[in-house]
């Protein structure tokens, strides 16, 4: 048996990484797994989400569309950016 009364830090960094790096590749073995096992399901639901991914982006746009026509036909009136109760006063200053 072989004991350490040490600890190196690059050894320990290295043995997580592995870990990590193994985790991950398992996580990726079985995902391909199902991917190619259930290629049809995956292709369906991939289908879906950029439909109604596309329905919504449609529907916004729509929308935006006819809150900038709202807020263009309120501007064409004559007082447009004007408030009935402000006055403006200019005073002359001569100072000659």
């Amino acid at each position: 048996m072989f004991f350490k009364f040490y600890s190196n830090p690059f050894n320990q960094i290295t043995k997580g990484v592995s870990k990590g790096l193994f985790v991950v590749g398992l996580l990726l073995i079985g995902f391909g797994t199902l991917l190619w096992v259930f290629k049809e399901v995956f292709a369906l639901i991939a289908a879906a989400i950029f439909m109604i991914t596309g329905a919504a982006c449609c529907i916004n746009a729509i929308r935006l569309y006819f809150a900038s026509r709202k807020s263009y036909q309120n501007n064409d009136d004559a007082s447009a950016g004007r408030s009935d109760n402000v006055k403006i006063h200019i005073e002359s200053t001569d100072s000659q």
